[in-house]
């Protein structure tokens, strides 16, 4: 029994790794440029879908895992250039964007099913599998870890360390005060949005070999990533890690007792029983 909980918990800290890159993206664009991106989703399931076309050319999987950050990079800037800076010069237009990006994520992904289909694919990552103690560790499960704290040790060092990271933090705080201090705001709004995008197409690509590929992936994991931010707190990186890596494993352990869907439902209860007791968030500053 030990060993099975065990199992789980590398298994839940894995998918929350991966849960982690998406929601912090969302959590990005929202805590940078005050906006929800509707249409993130969709940029993770072309991550994933870049890694699926290039094992069918014969590329390696670490070979696709840069191209499906590139994806992500060009599919937001589309995102940026059709639904999101057009909006922001408008008075009220952050409203508006919730529904641009909505629509411009309806686009990609009916394009994706013309083309593709709505069959689900598999994606072979990295093979092979750790044992530790009678506990199996897969190669892809042990490099979606490996990969996802260096890229959110990167991200940090970036946001703490580098001109544009501190620029993101003082338009984050307030974006009058930004261009007191005369910070390019649409500059640099623009390339926190494209950033976001990048780790989305990253943790698509790290989470498609695990979970597969199927073209209703964005929509799924929009909805588990929002749950994430909300739970963490809208804006707050530090709670959308450490919520996605709870809920990673948290399914993973309900996975023992109970069917995918039910423990679902488990995580959802647990967004509405947070939101009554702290409409902020886990680790959101008070309203």
């Amino acid at each position: 029994m030990t060993e099975a909980l065990l199992q789980q918990l590398l298994n839940g800290l894995s998918i929350g790794f991966g849960y982690a890159l998406i929601a912090l993206g969302l959590t990005l664009a929202f805590g940078v440029l005050h906006i929800i991106n509707f249409g993130h989703g969709e940029v993770v399931m072309l991550g994933a879908l870049t890694v699926v076309m290039a094992g069918k050319l014969g590329l390696p999987y670490l070979a696709a895992v840069p191209l499906a950050m590139l994806v992500g990079l060009l599919v937001g800037w589309v995102f940026d250039a059709l639904a999101v800076s057009p909006l922001l010069r408008r008075p009220e237009g952050r409203t508006d964007i919730l529904l641009t990006t909505f629509a411009v994520g309806v686009l990609f992904n009916q394009a994706v099913l013309s083309v593709w289909g709505p069959a689900p694919a598999r994606v072979d990552g990295l093979q092979g599998r750790l044992e530790i103690a009678g506990v199996g560790l897969t190669s892809q499960r042990l490099f979606v870890i490996v990969a996802s704290i260096a890229a959110l040790a990167a991200l940090d060092l970036l946001a703490r360390r580098t001109r544009f990271g501190v620029e993101m933090r003082a338009l984050a705080q307030s974006e009058h005060a930004a261009r007191v201090v005369g910070i390019a705001v649409r500059s640099v709004g623009t390339r926190a949005f494209l950033l976001a995008a990048a780790v989305a197409g990253l943790g698509g690509a790290l989470l498609a070999p695990i979970t597969s590929y199927s073209p209703m992936l964005g929509q799924a994991v929009l909805i588990k990533a929002f749950v994430i931010v909300v739970l963490g707190g809208l804006g707050s990186a530090v709670g959308a890690v450490t919520c996605a890596l709870a809920v990673g494993v948290i399914e993973a352990m309900l996975g023992l007792v109970m069917e995918e869907g039910l423990a679902a439902a488990c995580v959802y209860s647990l967004m509405l029983l947070v939101l009554l007791v702290r409409p902020q968030g886990l680790a959101g500053a008070p309203r």
